[in-house]
């Protein structure tokens, strides 16, 4: 594994290099033209999976090496450790945004179209997972409860539980665990229908301030972890709606995000805290009034990748866990620069799958959802 120094170039050169490969005109099948969605929002997207990717590159590596999935793992690299916190403390503020003000015709097309945006990534890397279990057990396969633990996988994320696959007891780390932000999204979805009942009686701010107070004062007391994340999903609302009220320049925008970018890969803890959620906050709502950090998230290549995050995110996890059970299997001993260039080739492989799982598998699933306006 690189030392804290050397990783922090590797992922440079990461993004320099998924800046060169999908900038490529072999890509133009991923742009949108003519589509109202906010650029730097979809580059932002990028960044946060390839974030997560990076956290769970650390996590898998030293779990297939014999230590236990815990943070202790990331004493050498707390750069890693922070990225985790970082993309998925953002991806829920993004949200809280664009989900807050939703009034739909329709709460059954509206749930209907969040189910075929969830469901057939989700569907896709659950296979995976059975299939690389049940392979991985074949010689003790544990049949017991096997239906009951296979809905658990199909459900979409809705429940946040996995368990053991065929006796494989950490089954749910295959796609390094990712699913259970998927119960905070759809805790927020069904939460939608009574937030915007409330919301027609107090108007936007004062419940996404009445929010913030219960997580902050209420709920952190007993549950930091559950205070965090409401909290974030209501700053995602706040930020909404200061874009829609006030501007700042660009340029102190950008510089801003900036220096909050190094003050939060410098002093979080990596740890989901609501001592930290004001830098953040403040980010996020920085990048909504216009901050894309000197042009770095209107990038083509990171837009492009921006629609395909999902799949990033369902999917990565499963891509290091093939090379490190590759290696741990066949006993290749590999020196560092070899593995981190490995690394490389299945990180970019990995982006290149993820396009085509948004282009014929995530696209035609949306487009059907949209299609369903007269439920």
């Amino acid at each position: 594994m690189l030392e804290s120094y050397q990783m922090f170039g590797w992922i440079l050169g990461l993004l320099l290099l998924c800046w060169a490969v999908f900038s490529s005109r072999l890509f133009v099948f991923m742009d949108n033209p003519g589509s109202r969605r906010i650029e730097r929002l979809d580059g932002l997207r990028f960044l946060l999976a390839f974030s997560v990717a990076m956290h769970h590159y650390v996590y898998s590596y030293y779990y297939l090496h014999g230590q236990s999935w815990t943070p202790a793992v990331f004493a050498h690299n707390p750069l890693n450790l922070r990225m985790g916190v970082f993309g998925v403390t953002l991806f829920f503020m993004l949200s809280g945004y664009l989900f807050a003000q939703s009034s739909p015709a329709s709460w059954l097309h509206f749930y209907l179209k969040r189910f075929l945006r969830i469901a057939p990534i989700f569907y896709l890397s659950s296979c995976c997972c059975v299939l690389l279990a049940l392979y991985l057990q074949r010689h003790t396969l544990v049949s017991r409860d096997m239906l009951l633990n296979l809905y658990y996988w199909f459900d979409a994320g809705i429940t946040g539980v996995k368990p053991p696959l065929f006796g494989m007891r950490d089954a749910r780390l295959i796609n390094a665990g990712v699913a259970w932000t998927l119960y905070w999204e759809w805790a927020f979805y069904f939460s939608l229908p009574l937030l915007c009942f409330v919301r027609q009686k107090t108007g936007q701010l004062p419940l996404a301030i009445s929010v913030l107070f219960i997580a902050v004062y209420c709920v952190a007391p007993f549950n930091q972890p559950k205070a965090y994340f409401i909290a974030c999903f209501a700053v995602g609302a706040l930020a909404r709606i200061v874009s829609e009220s006030i501007q700042i320049p660009k340029k102190l925008c950008d510089s801003a995000i900036v220096l909050l970018l190094v003050l939060i890969f410098s002093i979080t803890t990596g740890r989901y805290h609501i001592n930290f959620l004001p830098l953040f906050a403040l980010l996020f709502i920085l990048i909504a009034l216009g901050g894309d950090i000197f042009g770095l998230l209107r990038l083509k290549a990171f837009v492009r990748l921006g629609d395909a995050s999902y799949s990033i995110y369902l999917l990565h996890g499963i891509g290091w866990f093939c090379l490190n059970k590759v290696i741990q299997l066949t006993a290749i001993n590999l020196n560092k620069a070899e593995y981190t260039l490995l690394a490389t080739v299945v990180l970019i492989d990995l982006m290149l799958i993820c396009t085509l799982t948004y282009r014929f598998i995530e696209q035609p699933f949306m487009q059907l959802g949209r299609s369903k306006r007269h439920i």
